[in-house]
């Protein structure tokens, strides 16, 4: 199973493909799908918004973030960017800064 690292650097294994979908598996039996359709809204508002913050926070939410978007548009939990995003640097669509706040660039 592919492990990946978070822009913290905790790593974690998933399934899947940014094409088809994801599948970031934790402790077991804990699992969380995270849908091509997300990972799409996720590679837009990068391309529409960079730089733009991450935003992985539940609780506040960060303000004009993608986090932030994924939560208030699309009732999903902002977290996800944590497990999309590695994925996206490693495909060379975005970079992001080193340190909090994280900001993503478009490539």
């Amino acid at each position: 199973m592919p492990v990946a690292k978070t822009v913290t650097g905790k790593p974690f294994e998933y399934s899947g493909s940014l094409a088809t979908g994801l599948t970031v598996f934790f402790k077991p039996p804990h699992k969380k799908r995270i849908t091509p359709e997300i990972i799409n809204i996720i590679r837009q508002e990068i391309t529409k918004r960079s730089p733009v913050l991450m935003g992985a926070n539940r609780q506040p939410l960060v303000a004009d973030s993608v986090g932030e978007t994924l939560a208030t548009k699309y009732n999903e939990s902002p977290q996800v960017i944590s497990y999309v995003l590695p994925l996206l640097i490693e495909e060379v669509f975005c970079t992001a800064s080193d340190g909090k706040p994280f900001v993503i660039h478009k490539k």
